[in-house]
């Protein structure tokens, strides 16, 4: 699922609150659609579009447990230029279907104002998402993807139990970062050939540069048991990407 898009930053970025991302509850649902706007079609024409879509979707309660935003690039390769990602997010399939069915079924008004700004015919992926921590307000405005594999004989369920023991240990020592461990089912590239996507999200971009300063350029496997144990699993993370968060629907 490489999500490679390309838009102006001359945007504000807001913060998108998950609010299905809870101790209660490590696993929820995402779609994400990379979108391509049509000749003469910007981002105004898609906010303007999402304002009216987020009323029709509030006018029932089919989408009550959908929350949505977009994805703006900041750092991509630029190989594959899209303009923005939008992902929508659910607690479990069955809420996620909900608000599909009636999507599908009542929202062709709001499909054909779409298909007038975007492109048709892009990627739409559909995942699991295995929540590792949160950031401290369970919210983000900044996300990095990278495709992952895992070490040799380890299975998705110990490094996900690694990883969490280690998001527990740094954030004792002043880690602000949320994380998730992505798991792409359907709509997923046939090039694509990862275990999972790693996503890392902070609530501001200014809070990734200072996670830095204050956790990811002290933390080392000689001082902190839970990063040693997660690297001696093995496995690799690569095609790094970041973006800026504008939220759609809290």
């Amino acid at each position: 699922m490489k999500l490679i898009i390309s838009l102006s930053l001359l945007l504000s970025f807001s913060v998108f609150a998950d609010n299905h991302d809870s101790q209660e509850s490590e696993w929820n649902i995402a779609e994400y659609y990379v979108s391509v706007f049509k000749e003469g079609k910007s981002m105004k024409h898609m906010m303007e579009w999402s304002a009216e879509w987020n009323e029709w979707a509030s006018s029932t309660d089919h989408c009550a447990d959908y929350t949505s935003a977009m994805l703006i690039p900041y750092y991509t390769s630029g190989e594959n230029p899209h303009d923005f990602v939008w992902v929508g997010i659910s607690p479990n399939p069955e809420a996620h279907y909900k608000c599909n069915d009636n999507w599908f079924n009542n929202g062709s008004e709001y499909l054909e104002k779409l298909n007038h700004i975007l492109e048709t015919g892009n990627q739409v992926t559909y995942t699991w998402q295995r929540v590792v921590s949160e950031t401290p307000g369970g919210q983000a405005s900044y996300a990095v993807y990278s495709d992952c594999k895992l070490g040799e004989g380890v299975t998705a369920d110990d490094f996900y139990n690694a990883y969490v023991a280690y998001a527990k240990a740094a954030k004792n020592m002043g880690d602000v970062a949320g994380r998730k461990m992505i798991f792409p089912q359907s709509g997923v590239p046939s090039t694509w050939d990862y275990d999972f996507v790693q996503l890392v999200t902070t609530e501001t971009i200014a809070d990734y540069g200072k996670n830095w300063t204050n956790f990811w350029s002290n933390a080392n496997a000689e001082s902190m048991p839970e990063l040693k144990a997660l690297n001696d699993l093995g496995g690799s993370c690569e095609n790094e990407r970041t973006y800026g968060i504008v939220s759609v629907r809290n």
